[in-house]
Order: structure tokens, then C-alpha cells, then sequence
């Protein structure tokens, strides 16, 4: 039976949300279909093989081997394409898997196959009802077939189950939900013990504003049936909603003392206390948890886990620490989960000494190859941080939903100063795990390096929310303050902290910038220069006191005072690169790259200061040289990807396009998985006009690795322009203006779209706007070209 294209998109999307663990058929329709088929087959020649694999597919099924069993009972499809009952039993193999689509395919034949079958009937449905409510453009085609097999259903039994169930969730999804309630009733009188119709009437009841009718109907179910561990967790949503915590609490106590065999129920206590602020209940709950799961060998990884999604890393390392001390044969286990957290904590020589430990033991395991490459995302004079972002995507793409290495990438990400991608990491992190602190702090880090102080403080206050005396989160949120201006609020948040960490230079250093932000230069100069005898060897006062001399149109005295400093740490390398900062920012380009140059004299083996001279060549209009310090970069770290995106473009503002392509094809050579190197070429094919079939593929690949990458998008959007795809090219560029109002190229790129429409008036306005927006000396020409031809 043919799979509908677009069913496979949505159920890649989403897996279906309603269906839960299906038992293997035992006595039933289905049984007695299957006896008929198989009494079938056996009287034909051949087909002994197929019953063969059939059987092995059983074995491995019973044994929890789903990826065996899927396998087994798809070869027995094959030898004997009539066997409905190969079919449906791989289907279920494949839910175990969570493979929906395989699943849907599967299941189709069987019905087909088999179509007085109501187990398989009701498993596809169950698929289908999922994949729809989870798609929010609600497929027609799914929503015609979910229609035509309640139709079938209630021909059959005007009370059937899966009948009324399936028009009970259409009409919610309709927003009829007096209709829902009225068919999930009835579904509910004729099948009083079926949780699952209970828990849709509670929903229809609570969308239909009747909360308490929904809590009688859930009350009245666990109490005839108390193991009904969904009907609780509906209770629970009930209570939270309305603000009732003590009956929460009361339900999930409740839920855990009905069913004492299922002590993992525990945790959800656990994690309603920590919520709540509970500490010590909290704990408590977690510890019976570990004396009824004592013979249990992944219960302190459980454990573990728990205290980790709740930002409690010390407290999940213990408890990662007595599993590997309990148990040998889950070392691995233990020991990846023991890394993990001490790279979460960011103790990276401890992670690292773990992680040499497990691949000494256990050379293949890609888990910890692909966590230890991490580490080199920190150490970029290695020239290899692309290699461990690239390890760790790899190992994300097989296990996409887990949430610890997505934070990993993210924070790999935001240290290689890929920002963007990074935030939009972590955003989906914080969606689904809100508790999770460290999310929360580096998305707060982040919105600060980005100059987002509104950001910051959203993300500092939420972090508060889950730990509120986290210094961490009360410097970012004292520090925003400061930079909106909102000094006394800051004042009274950082002097609190100096109170709690007298001791911390940070605070003490935001405390200086309160007061030189008051515009009270000798107290900012005295409080930094106290910091600084203190602490002579730390750079950050050495700042402080030159930003106050500039506050104060002293330049001079700055220069003066850093090579006082330079001479009194002997030529510190975080001195010199001080002194170019400040240089740049007087507009001193000469003495920035003089300092510059020194500093790569300083450190051979370290590249930035080959890069940012190369800026400030490009700053000065000096593009020969910027190429030169670039070239002689590559040269040096041929594994950085860096100085291989950039030089292209310069490449081509020289009118060298032949050589700007060469060198973005060697970086893409040597990092053939890199977003970004497939970027740069992609985008100088489409500027050069050549090649644009392969510049649309290597777009489209970099958009699909980092698909919020603004970057990446505009990219895409300039391929779609050149081969005259302008409305794709506008569905990007709309998004991307949207988001980006103030970018002059993404404002020229509309333009250009709008223009090739025949839309010259959007065209001009947009092209108008471009211009005010003080673009590059390019975008500046071809705006103004493009408004001379309209005009």
C-alpha cells in the first residue's frame, strides 16, 4: 500500500503523541487471522522460510529486541508479500523503535491485507490520530482516512470505542468541545475501565470550562482503578493550572502509593518538590526512590539524571559516581554520564582524565570519542574546534532528543562564537527543560555578548527562578542593569552579592563601573586601582582604569598608563592586546597593528592576532595586506576554519574571484562537514553566477545543519535570486527582515527579489531603506545602481 509522502513529513516530525506501549496480540481477531494465513502458507511450496523468520521475529520481539524482531518479520514480508501478520508485527517492532514512518508503512499492508483485523485497524488509527494532532496544518488526506475508519468503526457498533475516540479528538481539534465531551462520554459509559477514553473526557471537560467535572470523572477512575497512572498525571495538570499545589502534591503521593511496584513514580514527586523549592523533601523522595530500586543497577543513573535536569550537577555527579562504584558491568554507562556533567560544570581536565579512562578500556565507544573531541572546541589554538563541533553534531544526529548534547554543541558553539546557532540550541533546550540551569545561564552569557540586556536579564531571572541565590545569574542580572543604565537597581543588586562574596573580583569590578557610569571618575579610578594592587596580575582593572581615562577624553594618559603596565608585567601578552583594543577604538589603526604584530611575535603558535590584524586591515582599507596576515593564518593553523571564511570575500572584493573560489574549495576539503565553509563557497558560486545547481545543494546542506543561521538563509535566498526563484527567494528574505529590520543586505536582498517581481515599488522603498542603514561600500553601489535603473 502506498505511504503518502506528506504522512512520512509529519510523523518525521512528530511522533504520534497518543499512543502508548502495545502488548503483543495473544488470543484474539488478529490470532485467528494469523492461524489462517500461516495454515496457508505452510501448504505452499517455499514458504517455510518466511514462517522461519516469523518465528525468529517472535523470539527476539519477546526478548525486548525490537531492531532484531523488525528485521526478522520484514524478511518474512518479503518472502511471502501475502503475510498480513509479518506486516503488522513489524509495525509494532518499529513503534518500539519509534519509527513512525516505517510503522505507518507497515501497518498500511496489514490492514490491507488483513481488513477484518481491529488489532491492526486500531494500532494505524492510534498512528494516524497521533501524527494529526501533532501536525498543526491538520492534513486533509490523514483527517479523510481518521473520518473513514470511525465511519467504519461505529457502522459496525454505533459504541465503539475507537469510533467515538477518534470523533471525540477530531471534534476538540475543531473546537467543538461540547461535541467531544458528549462523544467521549459516550465512549466512556460503554467502556468505564479504558484509561485512555478517561483521559480524553477529562481533556474535552477541561477545555470546556468544566474543570470540576473533569476532576470527578478522574477521581471516580483511580479509585475503581488505582494503577491508572495517566489519570493521576491528568489530575496533576488539573490542580496545577488552578493553582491547587497541596492537592498536586496530594495526587502524586497518592499515585505513588498505589503503586508501589512502580517506584520511578517517585521522581515525579521528586520533581514536583524541587518546583516547588522543597529541597529536603525533594531529597527525601529521591532516596526512597534508591532503597526500593536497590536492585536495580541503573538507579542512581535515574537518579542521577533527575538531579542533573534540575541544575543540581554535584548532586547527580554523586550519584553517577555510586552507580560506577556498584556496579561493573554498567561502567561505561556511569563513567559517559560522569563526563558529561564534569564537561556541564566545565571541569575539563577532570572530564577529560575520565574520558582517557573509559577509551582506554573501551577504544570503540563513540560517546565518549565524541565528548572528548569537545574539549578541543576549547582550545582553539590547536586548530581544532571545528573537528569537535563536527564530532559532536555527528553524534547528535543519532541521538537527536537528548537534551545534554545539544547543550554540549550549544555551548561548543557559543565558545567558537557562532552565537546565533548556539542561542537557537539552547532555546530548544529550555522549552522542553526549563529546570535546566545551566541552559538558562548561558543563554543569559550569551544575550549579554550580544549586547541584549533585555535577553539577559529575562534569562538571568529564570535561571533565578530554579536556583534564586545562583551568584552567577545575579552578576548577569546586576551587570544588564548596569549596561541598560538602571544604576541603582544595579548598585543595590551587585552590593548585595559583595556582601554575600566579598572576596569576588567581579562584583567588586561592576561595582568600580556603577560608579564610573555615575560619572564619578576618582572614585571608579580609585576603586579599580585598589582591584588592580590586589591583583596585579589580572588585566580586567587594567581596563577598567583606561576606560575611565577615556570616559574622560584622556587617551594619552591611557597609552601612557599601559606601557607603564607593559613594562611592569615584562610585556604581558593580555597588556598588548589591551593596547590594540584601545588603539582601535581612537580609530589608531597603525598603533593597533603595530601591538598586534608584537602580540603574534609573543605567541607563534596562536592565530588571533593574525586575524584581528587582518581586521583592522580591512578596517583601514588596506585589503592586500589584510589577504596577506589571512593567508600566512591558514599557514599557521591550516585546521582553523576561520581564516578560510573570510579570505574568500576579500578575494573577491580585490576582483580575484578565480583564487576566492580555490581557497573556499580547499576549506571545504579540509572540513567537508563545516555549515559554515559550505556557506562560502555556495554563496561566492551564486555571486559569480556559475556552478548554481551545486551552490543550491551546499546552501541547502549548511541551512539544513544550522537552519536559524541568518547567514546560511541569506545564502539560500541569494541562490534562489540568481537561478529567478523569487518567491522562494522571498519566503526566506520576508523571515529574515522580519527578525533583522535594521541589516542593510538583508533589506537590499528583498529589494532585489521585490524588483525581479515587478514589484518596483517595494523595490524602491526597501532599497531606500537599505541605504539609510549605512551599508558596506558594496551593497552602498549596488543600492544605488539598482534605485537609478527603477527610477
Amino acid at each position: 500500500m502506498r505511504v503518502v509522502r506528506s504522512l512520512l513529513l509529519a510523523l518525521g516530525r512528530l511522533f504520534f503523541v497518543l499512543y502508548t506501549d502495545v502488548a503483543m496480540p495473544t488470543i484474539g481477531d488478529s490470532a485467528r487471522t494469523a492461524t489462517l494465513v500461516l495454515s496457508s502458507m505452510l501448504a505452499l511450496s517455499g514458504c517455510r522460510t518466511a514462517y522461519n523468520y516469523f518465528e525468529k521475529g517472535d523470539r527476539a520481539y519477546a526478548g525486548g529486541k525490537f531492531a532484531d524482531a523488525a528485521l526478522n518479520y520484514r524478511k518474512a514480508a518479503q518472502k511471502d508479500p501475502s503475510f498480513g501478520e509479518a506486516y503488522y508485527k513489524a509495525g509494532l517492532a518499529e513503534l518500539k523503535l519509534n519509527k513512525a514512518a516505517e510503522a505507518l508503512s507497515d501497518l498500511q499492508n496489514a490492514v490491507q491485507l488483513m481488513p477484518a483485523s481491529n488489532a491492526a485497524k486500531t494500532d494505524l488509527t492510534n498512528l494516524m490520530l497521533g501524527a494529526y494532532i501533532g501536525d498543526p496544518k491538520r492534513p486533509k488526506f490523514l483527517y479523510d482516512l481518521l473520518v473513514r475508519y470511525s465511519g467504519e468503526w461505529l457502522k459496525q457498533n454505533p459504541d465503539s470505542l475507537q469510533g467515538l475516540r477518534i470523533r471525540g479528538y477530531l471534534a476538540m481539534l475543531e473546537q467543538r468541545p461540547e461535541e467531544a465531551v458528549a462523544l467521549l462520554q459516550r465512549a466512556h459509559q460503554a467502556n468505564p475501565k479504558d484509561q485512555k477514553i478517561a483521559d480524553g473526557l477529562m481533556d474535552a471537560l477541561f477545555r470546556s470550562k468544566q474543570s470540576d467535572q473533569a476532576e470527578k470523572v478522574g477521581l471516580e477512575f483511580v479509585e475503581a482503578n488505582p494503577g491508572a497512572a495517566d489519570i493521576y498525571d491528568a489530575l496533576f495538570r488539573i490542580y496545577m493550572v488552578a493553582g491547587r499545589k497541596q492537592d498536586a502534591e496530594n495526587i502524586l503521593t497518592r499515585k505513588v502509593g498505589a503503586n508501589a511496584k512502580e517506584y520511578s513514580y517517585l521522581l515525579q514527586l521528586a520533581a514536583f518538590y524541587a518546583g516547588q523549592q522543597r529541597t529536603l523533601e525533594r531529597d527525601q523522595a529521591v532516596q526512597t526512590y534508591l532503597s526500593r530500586g536497590a536492585k536495580n543497577p541503573k538507579a542512581h543513573g535515574a537518579a542521577g539524571d533527575f538531579y542533573v535536569e534540575i541544575g543540581d550537577l554535584e548532586k547527580g555527579l554523586s550519584q553517577y559516581r555510586a552507580g560506577a562504584a556498584g556496579d561493573k558491568n554498567d561502567f561505561l554507562f556511569y563513567q559517559d554520564r560522569i563526563a558529561r556533567t564534569l564537561l556541564m560544570e566545565n571541569k575539563r581536565k577532570e572530564a577529560l582524565q575520565v574520558l582517557n579512562a573509559t577509551l582506554g578500556r573501551y577504544s570503540d565507544d563513540e560517546e565518549a570519542r565524541a565528548l572528548r573531541a569537545a574539549l578541543l572546541v576549547s582550545a582553539p589554538g590547536a586548530g581544532k574546534p571545528g573537528q569537535g563541533i563536527q564530532e559532536l553534531r555527528a553524534l547528535l544526529d543519532k541521538n537527536p532528543d537528548d537534551l545534554f548534547l545539544k547543550f554540549l554543541l550549544a555551548r561548543a558553539l557559543a565558545e567558537s562564537n557562532d552565537l546565533g546557532e548556539a542561542r537557537t540550541r539552547l532555546l530548544e533546550i529550555v522549552k522542553r527543560q526549563p529546570q535546566l540551569l545551566e541552559a538558562q545561564l548561558l543563554l543569559a552569557d550569551i544575550a549579554f555578548r550580544q549586547h541584549d540586556m533585555t535577553g539577559t536579564l529575562q534569562r538571568a531571572e529564570a535561571a533565578l527562578e530554579v536556583d534564586p541565590g545562583n551568584l552567577r545569574a545575579r552578576m548577569l542580572r546586576g551587570s544588564a542593569l548596569l549596561q541598560q543604565g538602571n544604576l541603582d537597581l544595579a548598585d543595590s543588586v551587585l552590593e548585595g552579592l559583595a556582601r554575600q562574596v566579598p572576596e569576588s573580583i567581579d562584583v567588586q569590578l561592576q561595582l568600580a563601573y556603577v560608579s564610573l557610569h555615575r560619572r564619578k571618575y576618582a572614585e571608579a579610578e580609585a576603586a579599580f586601582d585598589k582591584i588592580l594592587q590586589e591583583h596585579p596580575n589580572d588585566v580586567r582593572p587594567v581596563k577598567g582604569l583606561v576606560d575611565v581615562d577615556l570616559a574622560q577624553h584622556q587617551p594619552e594618559k591611557a597609552y601612557s598608563r599601559l606601557e607603564t603596565e607593559l613594562t611592569r608585567s615584562h610585556g604581558s601578552p593580555a597588556i598588548r592586546h589591551l593596547m590594540s583594543v584601545t588603539a582601535l577604538r581612537n580609530g589608531k589603526y597603525n598603533l593597533a597593528i603595530e601591538n598586534l604584530r608584537e602580540l603574534a611575535r609573543q605567541t607563534p603558535n596562536s592565530i588571533e592576532p593574525l586575524i584581528e590584524m587582518a581586521q583592522v586591515f580591512q578596517l583601514k582599507g588596506d585589503l592586500h595586506n589584510a589577504i596577506l596576515t589571512l593567508e600566512k593564518a591558514s599557514v599557521l593553523q591550516p585546521k582553523d576554519p576561520r581564516p578560510g571564511a573570510v579570505l574568500p570575500f576579500l578575494l573577491e572584493s580585490e576582483n580575484r574571484a578565480l583564487e576566492a573560489k580555490q581557497v573556499a574549495r580547499r576549506a571545504l576539503a579540509a572540513q567537508p562537514k563545516d555549515p559554515m565553509a559550505m556557506n562560502n563557497l555556495a554563496y561566492l558560486l551564486a555571486e559569480t553566477g556559475d556552478s548554481l545547481d551545486e551552490a543550491m545543494k551546499l546552501a541547502k546542506d549548511a541551512v539544513k545543519q544550522a537552519p536559524n543561521n541568518p547567514s546560511f538563509l541569506d545564502t539560500l535566498g541569494v541562490v534562489y535570486l540568481k537561478r529567478d526563484q523569487n518567491d522562494d527567494a522571498l519566503d526566506i528574505f520576508s523571515r529574515l527582515i522580519r527578525r533583522y529590520p535594521d541589516d542593510p543586505a538583508c533589506a537590499y536582498h528583498t529589494a532585489i527579489a521585490w524588483y525581479q517581481k515587478g514589484d518596483r515599488d517595494r523595490a524602491r522603498n526597501l532599497l531606500s531603506h537599505a541605504l539609510d542603514l549605512r551599508p558596506t561600500k558594496e551593497i552602498q553601489a549596488a543600492a544605488n545602481d539598482l534605485l537609478n535603473r527603477i527610477n
